[in-house]
């Protein structure tokens, strides 16, 4: 896995059996660890995408009191390939005035 996290959810007793079969069921998702209002979720990905899409589902689920990312890693040496070869950080390096920069949510995403 190149992309590892863990999170923090705080939820009442009544609600952490229901919230643990909900998480089971988000992709990349397991739950590491149950004490008492505190659940440790560990996500793990080769995207870095698909750790924050879970990421997003987590924090959707109903009945949490706090979710917070505690831990986060990811190897960034194959994206850092793909923006060197998509040629944005010579973009970047040419010191291009802010307003000439056009934002596709991903430099993967240019049109």
């Amino acid at each position: 896995m190149n992309n590892l996290s863990s999170v923090l959810i705080m939820a009442k007793k009544e609600y952490i059996d229901d919230l643990k079969k909900a998480i089971a069921k988000i992709p990349f998702c397991t739950v590491e660890l149950c004490e008492k209002e505190k659940i440790i979720v560990v996500i793990e990905s080769e995207k870095l995408e698909d750790e924050l899409n879970s990421y997003k589902m987590l924090e959707q689920l109903p009945n949490i009191v706090s979710i917070n990312m505690v831990f986060s890693y990811q190897d960034l040496d194959e994206d850092m390939q793909k923006a060197i070869d998509s040629g944005a950080i010579e973009t970047i390096e040419k010191n291009e005035k802010a307003e000439n920069i056009k934002y596709y949510g991903s430099i993967f995403n240019k049109i």
